[in-house]
């Protein structure tokens, strides 16, 4: 059950962060006729910036794609066109380095498990310093993302510490004890 209370949480996540590019999209479209009540900037609760616990704010995407990290672009040719996208969402650790023509070059925010943080983690050079604009979000179990105690949470820590300049934030632990418990969807 919590199994899938966590996938569930993880695809809303990802939900999110294809609105924030659909808005993105349709605002720029029709400003002349945009209605007064869309956001120019998106706050986000749940989605804390490590250290400080600061919200996710921000303009929502022009445009955007989506690369899954199963090899299901492989031979696709589709990197150029991926690059120009405002927005560019990857999976867990998926490599881009040796497949630019397929997958691209960019990463503007990745989602990762915490199951793959110590992936993440082997290769802190390459996530953290040459990747200045990913913005990582990353997802686990309270016990792993506790701010005292996670081993995952401390872990991020550390690297954060090496790489000041890192945009990494994790799901609040209010957030996924809401989408355990049952509640469903924010």
């Amino acid at each position: 059950m919590k199994i899938l209370a966590r996938v569930c949480a993880a695809s809303l996540l990802l939900c999110a962060i294809l609105w924030l590019c659909w808005m993105r999209a349709n605002v720029k479209e029709h400003e002349e006729s945009r209605p007064s009540y869309l956001p120019h900037t998106l706050q986000l609760w749940g989605y804390s910036r490590l250290p400080d616990g600061e919200a996710l704010v921000r303009n929502p995407c022009k445009t955007c794609a989506v690369v899954s990290s199963s090899g299901q672009m492989l031979g696709s040719g589709l990197g150029p066109q991926i690059d120009q996208a405002e927005c560019v969402l990857r999976m867990n650790t998926a490599p881009t380095v040796g497949y630019e023509s397929d997958v691209g070059s960019r990463s503007t925010l990745r989602v990762v498990s915490h199951t793959s943080v110590p992936l993440l983690l082997r290769n802190q050079t390459y996530f953290f310093q040459q990747a200045h604009e990913t913005m990582y979000v990353i997802w686990g179990p309270p016990r792993q993302m506790d701010i005292d105690q996670g081993i995952t949470y401390r872990a991020l820590l550390q690297a954060k510490g090496r790489y000041p300049g890192g945009d990494v934030r994790y799901l609040s632990e209010h957030w996924l004890v809401h989408n355990d418990s049952g509640h469903g969807a924010m």
